[in-house]
C-alpha cells in the first residue's frame, strides 16, 4: 500500500509503475505548476501544481473506490483541461481502468459512442459540470446504459488527503482502454498497461531529449493516445508543464496556437500532417508582433502519413516567426504501441527517400529515383529507441525481408500492448506474431507498409486499407454500411469507399452500385446529398468524389468481398461503367458588402449558401433555404470554421453545435439575424 501523508518518493530506478511515476513528481516538485488551461482569447482560465493535481486526483479516486474496485471500467466523457486529466489520473491511482471517449452529440447518431459503452462495460461515468446533463440525458435515454452504476462529476477543490491509502498497481496491471478511432461497428479497446505507460514515456524523452524543463503547448483531443500521452502524460513524466488549448480554439483560431507558444516559450508541441497544413491555410499574415517560434526545440509530427511538401511550406511560411527545419521531429506509432515506435533524434532534420515509383510497383524493391517522372518521396519517421526493434516481414509468408524492401512493419518491445480488450482471437492475430525463418516473437502487426534503409523506417502505406483523413483511422467496411442504406436506389453490398491524395491531402472517395430499379429513375442531386449527409454525420468527414456505378460494377472476389484496391485502380483509370460521378469542385466565395443598417435574415441566408458552396464545391444555386446543413457534407472542422467566419461577419453569436444538429440554413440565418439585432440593440 502507498501511503500519501508525507510522500516517499520511490528512486528513480525503481519505479516501474506510472503511478509511482506521478507520486514521484508530486513529491519532488509539489509546488510547481503542471497543467494550464487557456480560453479562446489566450487567457489563463485554471491552472494546477503538481500538489493540487495529485490531490485532487486522490480525491477521485476515493469517489471511485467507494462503490467500485480496481479492474472496473470507468467511461471519462469530459471534453479536456484540468477536470479531464484529473479524472484520468484519478482511475489509474485507483487501479480501475479508465476509457477515455468522445462524448456523445445531441440529435445526431451516437454509435461510436455506444458501441465503446457496449465493449467495455463501464460501472460508472465520470463527468464535468459542463457534460453532466448531456450525459445524463443520453444514459437515460438508452438500453446500452444498464450496467453503469453511478456519475461522478469531477471538480476541481482544494481539499487534500493526507493519509489516503491507494491500491496497490503493478506493471502488468491496465491502466486504460485507448479505443482505436473511428471505428464504429467493431470498437477495439487497447489495453494499455502501466509498464507500457512506463516504456514509452521513456522512449519519447530520449527522442525528444526533454528535461524538466519540457513546456508543451496542446490543442490535441486529450481521448486520443498522441494528446493523452504525447501531451499531457509526458511532462508529468519529465516534471514539465502543458498548456491546454481546447481543439475547437485552435480550428478557429489555428494563431492562437502560435500565441500561446510565444508567451509561454514552448520547447515542444505536435500535431498530424494535417495540421500543418491548415496552419499553412489560414494565418495568412503572420504577426511578428505577437508570434514568436524561437523557443520550440521540438514539433513532432505523426498519426498520418509526414509529407515533404507540408513540412517544407509550414517551415517557408513561418520562417519570418524564427521557425527553422530543424525544429521538425517526424516519427512512426499507433496507438497498439501505446504512442510511439520511432523517431528522429532532436538534434536531426527531417530525411527523405526519393524512390522509383515504377521499381516499386513492380517488386516492392526501392531503388533511388533518378527520373523526376517517376519520383515518389518518402519522410524518414527516425530510428527506434529504448530496446525497441523493428522488423519488416512480408505480410503473407512471414518471412523477414532485407533492407529496402517494402513489408509489413512489425515491433518487439515493453510498450506493445497486452491486446484487445475481450477479443483474444484479434489479440492473437496481432500481438503475438512470430516470424517464419527464426521464429522471432511475439510481435505486433502494425498493418502498415514500410521500409528500412541506414537504420531509418519510412512508412509506405496501408496493409489494410485503413484511411486516414484529418489524423482520424476510418475502417472503410463502416463508412460502406451507412453509405449503401441512406438512399432507396442504393445497392445494398454495393459500396467501396477509399483515400486519395488530392492537393497534399488524403480525400474520401465513395464508389457505390445502383440497384438495377432505379438506372433510369434517380434524382441524382438527391443521392449525392443522402451520402453527403450520411458520411458527415457519422464520421464528421466531408466527401471529396461519389461515383455511382452500373449494378455488378463493383470489383469482388469469388467469395463475394469487395476489392477495394482494385475499385480505386479502376477509378484512377477511368474505367469504372459510370452511371454518374460528382466531384467536389472549388468555388470561390462571392462577398456582398451589407450596411449594418440594413442587414436582413436574407442577407445572411445568401452567405451562408455562398460559404457553403465555396467550401464544398456545390453550386451555391442549387442550395434550397430549408435544407439541413449536415445533408451537404459538412463536417466537424469545417463547422468550426463556419461558426467563426459567420459570428465575425455578421457580429452575431451563433455555436458550432447548432450545425450539427441537423439545423436548415434558414433557421441557422434567422438565429443569427436575431443574435445580431440584440447586438446592436445593447
Amino acid at each position: 500500500m502507498n501511503k500519501l501523508g508525507i510522500y516517499q518518493s520511490a528512486q528513480a530506478d525503481c519505479i516501474t509503475t506510472f503511478n509511482e511515476k506521478i507520486i514521484d513528481r508530486a513529491t519532488r516538485t509539489p509546488n510547481k505548476t503542471v497543467f494550464i488551461q487557456l480560453n479562446e482569447a489566450c487567457e489563463e482560465t485554471s491552472n494546477l501544481s503538481y500538489r493540487k493535481l495529485i490531490h485532487n486526483s486522490i480525491g477521485v479516486s476515493k469517489q471511485l473506490l467507494e462503490h467500485h474496485k480496481k479492474g472496473d471500467r470507468c467511461l471519462i466523457a469530459i471534453p479536456g483541461g484540468a477536470e479531464f486529466i484529473t479524472a484520468f489520473l484519478g482511475c489509474i491511482l485507483s487501479g480501475i481502468i479508465a476509457v477515455p471517449t468522445i462524448l456523445p452529440k445531441r440529435n445526431k447518431p451516437n454509435s461510436r459512442f455506444w458501441s465503446i459503452v457496449d465493449d467495455s462495460n463501464p460501472v460508472c461515468v465520470l463527468t464535468s459540470n459542463d457534460t453532466r446533463e448531456l450525459v445524463e440525458n443520453q444514459l437515460e435515454a438508452s438500453e446500452h446504459s444498464t450496467h453503469i452504476k453511478s456519475i461522478v462529476n469531477v471538480e476541481i477543490s482544494n481539499t487534500e488527503y493526507p493519509s489516503y491509502v491507494l491500491p496497490e498497481v503493478h506493471p502488468d496491471d491496465i491502466a486504460f482502454l485507448q479505443y482505436t478511432s473511428g471505428s464504429v461497428g467493431r470498437p477495439k479497446g487497447i489495453m494499455v498497461m502501466q509498464k507500457n505507460l512506463l516504456h514509452n514515456s521513456e522512449i519519447i524523452k530520449h527522442s525528444f531529449k526533454h528535461t524538466r524543463n519540457l513546456v508543451v503547448v496542446s490543442w490535441l483531443p486529450p481521448f486520443h493516445d498522441m494528446g493523452l500521452i504525447g501531451c499531457l502524460l509526458q511532462p508529468i513524466f519529465v516534471g514539465g508543464v502543458t498548456i491546454i488549448i481546447q481543439p475547437t480554439d485552435f480550428i478557429r483560431n489555428p494563431s492562437l496556437w502560435f500565441r500561446a507558444i510565444s508567451n509561454y516559450k514552448a520547447t515542444t508541441v505536435g500535431c498530424p500532417n494535417f495540421g500543418l497544413d491548415y496552419c499553412v491555410e489560414k494565418i495568412t499574415e503572420p504577426n511578428v508582433n505577437t508570434m514568436d517560434l524561437s523557443s520550440l526545440k521540438v514539433l513532432f509530427c505523426g498519426s498520418e502519413p509526414v509529407r515533404e511538401h507540408s513540412l517544407c511550406s509550414f517551415a517557408d511560411k513561418f520562417s519570418s516567426l524564427n521557425f527553422k527545419n530543424e525544429m521538425f521531429l517526424p516519427c512512426y506509432g499507433l496507438a497498439e504501441a501505446t504512442l510511439m515506435v520511432s523517431g528522429i533524434s532532436q538534434t536531426e532534420e527531417p530525411g527523405y527517400f526519393y524512390a522509383d515509383r515504377n521499381k516499386m510497383l513492380e517488386n516492392q524493391v526501392v531503388a533511388e529515383a533518378y527520373d523526376f517522372r517517376n519520383l515518389i518521396s518518402y519522410s524518414s519517421c527516425g530510428r527506434t529507441w529504448n530496446h525497441t526493434e523493428v522488423l519488416i516481414v512480408d505480410p503473407n509468408t512471414k518471412a523477414l525481408l532485407s533492407e529496402n524492401m517494402v513489408g509489413e512493419v512489425w515491433v518487439m518491445n515493453d510498450s506493445v500492448c497486452k491486446g484487445y480488450w475481450n477479443k483474444p482471437k484479434e489479440t492473437a492475430e496481432v500481438f503475438h506474431a512470430f516470424t517464419k525463418d527464426n521464429h522471432k516473437g511475439p510481435c505486433l502487426r502494425t498493418g502498415d507498409l514500410g521500409f528500412l534503409s541506414n537504420n531509418q523506417l519510412y512508412i509506405t502505406g496501408r496493409l489494410k486499407e485503413l484511411i486516414i483523413i484529418r489524423g482520424v483511422n476510418l475502417i472503410p467496411n463502416d463508412i460502406e454500411n451507412v453509405v449503401d442504406k441512406c438512399h432507396p436506389a442504393l445497392q445494398g453490398n454495393g459500396c467501396a469507399v477509399f483515400s486519395i491524395e488530392h492537393e497534399n491531402s488524403e480525400q474520401l472517395v465513395v464508389v457505390q452500385e445502383i440497384k438495377r430499379v432505379h438506372i433510369n429513375n434517380f434524382n441524382q442531386d438527391e443521392i449525392v446529398r443522402a451520402i453527403q449527409s450520411a458520411v458527415a454525420e457519422h464520421f464528421g468527414i466531408s466527401v471529396y468524389a461519389i461515383v455511382v456505378i452500373y449494378p455488378m460494377g463493383l470489383p469482388k472476389t469469388t467469395s463475394g468481398k469487395i476489392q477495394r484496391i482494385e475499385c480505386k485502380k479502376l477509378y484512377q483509370e477511368d474505367n469504372l461503367r459510370l452511371v454518374f460521378s460528382w466531384q467536389r469542385e472549388e468555388h470561390i466565395l462571392e462577398e456582398e458588402t451589407v450596411d449594418a443598417d440594413t442587414l436582413v435574415a436574407g442577407h445572411i441566408i445568401d452567405w451562408l449558401k455562398n460559404w457553403l458552396g465555396a467550401k464544398l464545391g456545390i453550386d451555391p444555386h442549387q442550395i434550397e433555404s430549408e435544407q439541413p446543413i449536415l445533408s451537404l457534407g459538412l463536417d466537424s472542422i469545417s463547422a468550426v470554421e463556419l461558426e467563426s467566419e459567420l459570428n465575425a461577419r455578421f457580429m452575431t453569436d451563433i455555436f458550432v453545435g447548432d450545425f450539427l444538429e441537423n439545423n436548415t440554413i434558414e433557421c441557422i440565418a434567422k438565429v443569427a439575424f436575431k443574435n445580431s439585432v440584440q447586438e446592436k440593440v445593447t
